[in-house]
């Protein structure tokens, strides 16, 4: 699970516990090193090079203390906006990009459609965390299940599956609740998502290493070959996942276009609403014009929301 590495100020939320507030720079190292040191060596970084780092990003819920040696903390302010998003990703039971959260917040009129995505709770809020590479956000209660599921596959001898089988498996089969635990396949080179199919890569046990400079090179030479056709069999295994996938295909157009029609929708009730505004002003100025021209385009959009309604209900049969 090493190849998992949290962002810098994610480690941060982490390590700091609830209630506090404020570390000496000299306790946060230790923390950091104590629980993150082999992500630390991934990464070549220090201790020290990640709490600058956390410090310098641009919502950073950290800034410097009353003096260079003190790490302070913001504390969150449990606000209605941070609340509804931990409450999304436990109904999601998996992670979500801020985009993403946007949109739920749209979509349950709790923001505008000018909020801008760095005023998220998500930046500052210690319950949300991200990891090194990827742009979606877990909930920092969540534990990785990646070890028990590949535990599980190779005891099974399962080498490719289903995503969406694969969280059922883990709620019926491992009994791991996907409101404490999530798989997290970026990074993770155990796990290759392929056209919503996961390619499992069986890790090889370590072989002691002989003593003898002549045994080490055929050694050596063996696992380059091994390693070889370890590739090709994830490569064959990748054209099987795809051939599988195709045939999922018509299923996946149907999320697409349930997306793109709740998108529409909301973008459309959005403009309607502003539109109601925008004829009550021009009523204060008695601009007759300018709201018939209004009055026609808010009839039309209602018109484009039933008929883009009808078209999910038709998707969700």
């Amino acid at each position: 699970m090493s190849e998992l590495v949290y962002t810098a100020s994610s480690m941060l939320k982490k390590v700091f516990r609830n209630g506090e507030r404020s570390l000496s720079r000299q306790e946060l190292e230790s923390r950091l090193q104590n629980t993150y040191g082999i992500s630390l060596q991934r990464t070549g970084q220090s201790p020290g090079e990640v709490i600058e780092e956390a410090l310098a990003e641009e919502a950073s819920p950290f800034h410097v203390g009353s003096s260079h040696a003190v790490v302070e903390m913001d504390a969150p302010f449990r606000d209605h906006i941070a609340e509804e998003l931990v409450r999304y990703f436990l109904e999601n039971k998996g992670p979500l990009t801020a985009e993403q959260c946007l949109k739920k917040l749209r979509w349950h009129n709790i923001i505008s459609y000018s909020y801008a995505e760095n005023k998220l709770p998500l930046y500052k809020d210690p319950r949300f965390v991200r990891f090194i590479g990827s742009d979606l956000w877990y909930l920092a209660r969540w534990e990785i299940a990646n070890d028990h599921i590949y535990r599980f596959l190779v005891d099974k001898q399962v080498k490719q599956l289903p995503l969406a089988q694969l969280l059922l498996m883990m709620e019926h089969e491992l009994n791991l609740s996907r409101r404490e635990y999530v798989f997290v396949p970026e990074g993770d080179p155990r796990f290759h998502i392929v056209e919503g199919l996961v390619i499992v890569s069986y890790e090889r046990e370590s072989e002691p290493q002989p003593e003898a400079e002549e045994v080490q090179v055929n050694v050596l030479q063996e696992q380059e070959q091994e390693d070889v056709i370890v590739n090709e069999n994830i490569q064959r295994e990748e054209e099987v996942a795809v051939t599988m996938a195709n045939e999922l295909k018509t299923a996946s157009v149907f999320e697409d276009v349930l997306v793109n029609a709740q998108d529409s929708t909301e973008k459309l009730e959005l403009r309607i609403k502003e539109m109601e505004e925008e004829v009550l002003e021009h009523f204060k100025s008695n601009n007759m014009s300018a709201i018939s021209q209004l009055v026609a385009e808010k009839e039309k959009c209602e018109a484009i929301v039933a008929a883009l309604e009808k078209v999910i209900e038709i998707v969700n049969k």
